[in-house]
């Protein structure tokens, strides 16, 4: 995984103010530690967030990050084909 400590914690501390129960997974090249570069792809498994909530996740994680750039992919549905997959080959951060 190529996230640093801070990352991880601003990212987690960022979803878990909006839901406290949702599942965070980093996926895509963050997740490999073999590749380089890339931004930082997250899958937040939740009923609860709205796509105003997952602004505010967003804003939140640009603000403590030094404006990294970020995708984050909030879903409440585990069957769809590419979650299947983020979650199969990403890592799960809480």
């Amino acid at each position: 995984m190529r996230l640093r400590p801070e990352e991880k914690r601003i990212i987690i501390q960022a979803v878990k103010r909006v839901d406290p129960d949702a599942d965070i997974y980093l996926f895509g090249s963050r997740a490999d530690s073999t590749k380089k570069g890339g931004d930082i792809d997250i899958l937040v498994h939740s009923q609860n967030i709205s796509f105003d909530s997952k602004l505010e996740i967003k804003k939140y994680i640009f603000k403590h990050l030094d404006e990294q750039k970020i995708d984050i992919i909030v879903t409440g549905n585990f069957d769809d084909p590419f979650v299947k997959t983020a979650r199969k080959n990403g890592i799960l951060l809480t």
